[in-house]
C-alpha cells in the first residue's frame, strides 16, 4: 500500500473518535465561524454553542475552556432569577475563570430588578469591575441609586453602556414623576469610569433637565433616542461634545424648562459624522434648525413626530441642512403619518391624488448625497421628479426609498435618469443663471425601494408595477411595497 494512502486511513479511525490531527490554533479558527454571540447564564441546554463543543470530545472541551475569547462576554438571561443565588454565583465564577485576565462585557436582562441579580452583582461583577468593559442593564431609578448612587463601583477600564431605566410597577405613581434628583448615575461619571466613551441611555418614563450630569465632552458615542430631552438641554450637551463623532438624540419642542427664551448661541460639533434625530412637534419653534453646525457631517437621519397635520413643513429642514457639510452622503427624512381623507386635493378622472411636500429646497440644499429615503407619506413633487431625471437634482443619487400614489412617476423617473447617465453628454435643466445648469450626467440609481400608497390598488396593479421595477434592471434590486388605502370618499 502507498505509504500515504496507508497515513490517510490509520488518520480516519482516530479523527471519527474526536481526535483531530490539525492543530488546536485551526480548531479554533473554526470554533470562532461557529460560536456567535456571549456566553448566556445559565446556559440553554440545546441552543449554546459552547456546550455543545464541549460534549463533543476531551479535546474540545479543553480547547473550548482554554480560550479566554469565548467567555469575556457574559449575559445574564432572565431565566436567570429563578435560580439559587449560590448556584448563579458558582456558575459565574467558573465563566469568568475561563476569561482570564481579558476585559469584560457584562449584560444583565431584567435580573438586576430581582434578589439573586442584585446578589450575583454584588458578590461577582463588583469584585471584576477593573475588567469590565462593557455593561447593560435594564433597572428602575431606585436600583439604579443603590448600584450605582452612593456608593459607586469604580470601572476603569469602562468603555460603554447601555442603560435602561424603567418604572417599578409595585411603587406609587407620584414617586415616578419626574424631579430633579431623581436619576443618580454618579457610577458612570469621570471619576468612575474615566475611559467612557459610548453611551446610550433608555429613560422611558422621562429625565429631568438638571439630571444626566455626565462627562459628555469625551464622549464619541451618545445614543439618547429613548430619552427625551428639551431642546436647550441638546444644545446644552451638543455645546460640549467637542469629540462626539455619532449621535442619536430625542428632542422635545413642545415646552421648555424655567421658560427659557428660545434665542440659542451657536454650536458647533466639529467632529460630528452621523446624527439621528427624532423630533416631537418641532413646528412648535424650529429655531433650533439655525443654530447647529456639523461641517463633517456624512449621514443625517431625521424622525419627526408631529400631531394633526398633514401637510409638512420642510422649510425648517433646509435651515437644518444649510449648517451641515455640503458634501453630506446619506438622508433620511421619516414623518410618521398616514394619509387621511382630508389630505388628498380634488379628483380628476374620479382618481385620487396625494398632497405633495415641498422638498425643492432640501434637494437642492444637498446636490452631493449618494443615499435617500423619504418615509411614507412623503411625496415628491413631479416638477421635482423631473429635475431628478435630468440630474439637476442630486446628480451623484446611487440609492432611493420614495413613496408614491401610483408608483409610475418613480419609474418614470428611473428609467429617464438612467438613460441619461449613459449618454456621453447631457444638459441639466433649469435657468441659465442656475450653477447646476451646465453639462450634467447625473450618476445611474443602483438601488429603488418603493412605497405605493395607492386607493383600490389590486393584484393586478401590483404585479405590472413589479415588472416595471424588474425591467430598470438595477444593480442592487428593486422592492416595493404596496398599501392599499380606502377610497377617499370614506373616512377612516
Amino acid at each position: 500500500m502507498n505509504p500515504v494512502n496507508q497515513q490517510i486511513v490509520l488518520a480516519t479511525p482516530s479523527a471519527r473518535m474526536g481526535f483531530p490531527t490539525f492543530p488546536k490554533s485551526i480548531q479554533r479558527r473554526i470554533f470562532d465561524f461557529y460560536i456567535q454571540g456571549p456566553a448566556v447564564l445559565p446556559p440553554p441546554k440545546d441552543s449554546d454553542e459552547r456546550q455543545v463543543l464541549i460534549l463533543v470530545c476531551k479535546e474540545w472541551q479543553g480547547i473550548l475552556e482554554s480560550t479566554p475569547g469565548y467567555w469575556n462576554a457574559i449575559d445574564f438571561a432572565q431565566q436567570a432569577a429563578k435560580l439559587r443565588p449560590n448556584d448563579l454565583i458558582r456558575l459565574t465564577e467558573c465563566f469568568l475563570s475561563r476569561s482570564g485576565n481579558n476585559v469584560l462585557s457584562v449584560r444583565f436582562r431584567d435580573v438586576l430588578q430581582s434578589n439573586v441579580g442584585r446578589h450575583v452583582f454584588e458578590s461577582v461583577v463588583r469584585p471584576h469591575a477593573q475588567r469590565i468593559s462593557f455593561f447593560s442593564c435594564t433597572v428602575t431609578k431606585e436600583t439604579l441609586r443603590l448600584l450605582f448612587g452612593w456608593n459607586p463601583v469604580r470601572f476603569p477600564m469602562l468603555r460603554g453602556i447601555d442603560v435602561g431605566v424603567i418604572r417599578d410597577f409595585d411603587e406609587p405613581v407620584v414617586s415616578s414623576l419626574v424631579v430633579g434628583g431623581s436619576l443618580d448615575i454618579t457610577g458612570f461619571q469621570y471619576a468612575a469610569a474615566p475611559r467612557l466613551r459610548a453611551v446610550v441611555l433608555r429613560i422611558l418614563g422621562g429625565v429631568h433637565p438638571d439630571d444626566m450630569r455626565l462627562s459628555w465632552g469625551r464622549l464619541t458615542r451618545i445614543d439618547l433616542a429613548d430619552t427625551c430631552v428639551l431642546v436647550h438641554k441638546f444644545m446644552k450637551i451638543a455645546r460640549e461634545c467637542v469629540f462626539l463623532e455619532r449621535g442619536t438624540f430625542c428632542i422635545d419642542f413642545t415646552r421648555y424648562f424655567g421658560g427659557q427664551p428660545t434665542r440659542l448661541r451657536m454650536v458647533l460639533i466639529p467632529r460630528l459624522r452621523s446624527l439621528r434625530l427624532r423630533l416631537v412637534q418641532p413646528s412648535k419653534d424650529g429655531v433650533l434648525f439655525g443654530s447647529l453646525r456639523a461641517p463633517v457631517l456624512e449621514e443625517l437621519c431625521l424622525e419627526r413626530e408631529e400631531i394633526g397635520q398633514g401637510i409638512r413643513d420642510m422649510v425648517i429642514y433646509e435651515t437644518l441642512l444649510k449648517g451641515v457639510n455640503p458634501n453630506l452622503k446619506r438622508l433620511v427624512m421619516a414623518e410618521y403619518t398616514i394619509p387621511m381623507t382630508r389630505w388628498f386635493v380634488p379628483r380628476l378622472n374620479r382618481s385620487p391624488r396625494m398632497v405633495y411636500q415641498r422638498l425643492d429646497g432640501v434637494l437642492r440644499s444637498c446636490q452631493n448625497l449618494t443615499f435617500l429615503f423619504l418615509g411614507s407619506g412623503v411625496f415628491i413633487h413631479p416638477l421635482d421628479l423631473d429635475r431628478m431625471a435630468t440630474g439637476d437634482f442630486l446628480p451623484r443619487l446611487e440609492r432611493l426609498g420614495v413613496s408614491s400614489v401610483s408608483g409610475w412617476d418613480i419609474i418614470w423617473m428611473v428609467q429617464r435618469r438612467n438613460l441619461a447617465s449613459r449618454l456621453p453628454e447631457f444638459p441639466a435643466s433649469g435657468p441659465s443663471s442656475s450653477p447646476m445648469a451646465r453639462n450634467v450626467r447625473p450618476v445611474a440609481l443602483n438601488r429603488l425601494r418603493l412605497c405605493v400608497m395607492g386607493c383600490g390598488l389590486g393584484e393586478a396593479d401590483v404585479q405590472k408595477l413589479e415588472d416595471a421595477g424588474s425591467m430598470l434592471a438595477l444593480t442592487h434590486g428593486f422592492l416595493l411595497k404596496p398599501i392599499d388605502i380606502a377610497d377617499a370618499r370614506n373616512p377612516f
